[in-house]
């Protein structure tokens, strides 16, 4: 066994240091995002098809070059573990389709000719075309990501289960297609020996089994760890739906509670004072004309305030010029930031129905909203009635308003937020907001 060993050394370590190379390489690619996005897709265009070709490509060209430098004429050492010649072909076309497998496989094979090795450039040329064919052949292309480095452990229990065997067909044909390019290459590695095509000499059985099994997983891992990282991506990509989903509902509570109080506003005003209410109906027709196009989860401060303008315009109307007075500080360049929808509304309405409305003589609010670094402060401020600190207490926890904002907040922010309500009973009642800066 030592003599064993001792005899085979060198391609022992550079089969074990070339599937170290292989996951390394696969996962600091996905580390880049531009990588990442077009790696999953399942059709291309002509711009992600170059740049798919140019980020798997380069660095394994470069691993030839290294090879080629690094080893001595005819021998095998370590740095031959840094040509993916045959790896990185047979992935590029399983993954991209013909046209990528090839020019992939071209491209290693042009670099290999610049130093002699002029068998490279046939084999992967036809190895890039049969690994995009088995691609095109293969109609759920889910059994492409779930090949595995370790099917052959299985193949005894496909042998014996039929359901398991028809399931695994195409998992099958990889492994053994992987197996046969790699036996061709030895064929044409002896036939042509090391200065025309590289390949790893087996100088006995062993050897050439651990050479298809180091090929295979070299495939198989990369494959592993890029959908690995797929399957990421699509669990956060849910995440954000249920989040998207969950805003959706809060918002939806708000929008019906909102048009319940103003329409309660108009129906009181319909005998007292017609022109009144006739000019809060124009007024929420024009609240109802944007709510019914839809709305997004965020939207820029500027069209928020636009909004609250509008319903203020029907509070003023209600309540007259002189008992509701509005007063607005907006610091410059913080309206295009994006916060919630109809997040200050509630509030606003809370301010007037709680803090002003009971005042005889009426009250004002005011609106502010600044830069603080990193965040975005929001401050709406009454001189109404105020609350008493049990009642400040049982805001969050009844009614739609508060507790709705605060639950939108968690959502979208996590824990990166801050939400305040201060009052002073027979003084009024501050509530601030502090949301991290979103830019469109």
């Amino acid at each position: 066994m030592l003599d064993f060993f001792s005899e085979n050394r060198e391609i022992l370590i550079a089969i074990l240091v070339k599937i170290g190379i292989v996951a390394s390489l696969a996962s600091l690619l996905t580390r880049s995002q531009g990588f990442r996005k077009i790696l999953f897709l399942e059709s291309r265009s002509i711009r992600e098809k170059l740049l798919f070709i140019s980020f798997w490509s380069f660095p394994l060209c470069v691993g030839v070059i290294i090879r080629i430098s690094g080893t001595s004429q005819g021998q095998i050492n370590p740095f031959a573990a840094f040509d993916l010649s045959f790896e990185g072909t047979f992935v590029a076309g399983i993954l991209g389709g013909n046209l990528i497998g090839a020019i992939v496989g071209a491209l290693f094979g042009v670099v290999a000719l610049l130093y002699w090795e002029w068998g490279a450039l046939p084999l992967y040329v036809g190895l890039g075309l049969f690994s995009g064919m088995l691609r095109n052949l293969c109609s759920r292309k889910e059994e492409i990501w779930n090949f595995s480095p370790f099917v052959f452990l299985n193949l005894i229990g496909f042998l014996r289960s039929k359901n398991l065997l028809r399931k695994s067909t195409w998992q099958l044909i990889f492994f053994f297609s992987i197996i046969s390019f790699e036996l061709l290459r030895q064929a044409l590695g002896q036939v042509l020996n090391l200065h025309t095509l590289f390949y790893f000499p087996a100088n006995n059985l062993i050897i050439l089994m651990l050479i298809l099994v180091a090929s295979v997983c070299s495939i198989g891992v990369t494959l592993k760890i890029w959908n690995n990282t797929r399957l990421e991506l699509k669990v956060a990509e849910q995440g954000l739906m249920v989040v998207k989903a969950r805003l959706d509902a809060l918002a939806n509570q708000i929008n019906p509670h909102f048009l319940f109080n103003t329409l309660n506003s108009i129906s009181s005003l319909i005998r007292t004072d017609p022109r009144k209410a006739r000019a809060i109906v124009i007024k929420l027709s024009h609240i109802l004309r944007k709510l019914l196009r839809g709305h997004d989860n965020f939207i820029p401060l500027k069209e928020e305030l636009e909004f609250i303008d509008n319903y203020l315009d029907i509070e003023v109307i209600r309540f007259g010029n002189d008992k509701l007075r509005i007063e607005k500080k907006i610091q410059n360049g913080v309206l295009s930031y994006m916060i919630p929808s109809m997040v200050l509304q509630p509030i606003i309405e809370n301010s007037i129905k709680h803090g002003i409305s009971p005042k005889i003589e009426g009250g004002k609010i005011k609106i502010s909203a600044v830069q603080n670094k990193e965040m975005i402060c929001i401050q709406i401020e009454d001189n109404g009635l105020g609350m008493s600190s049990d009642n400040l207490k049982s805001i969050f926890n009844s009614g739609i308003g508060v507790s709705n904002i605060v639950e939108r907040l968690k959502i979208a922010y996590q824990s990166e937020f801050s939400f305040t309500v201060n009052s002073v009973l027979g003084k009024g009642t501050v509530t601030k907001i502090e949301i991290p800066l979103r830019k469109p």
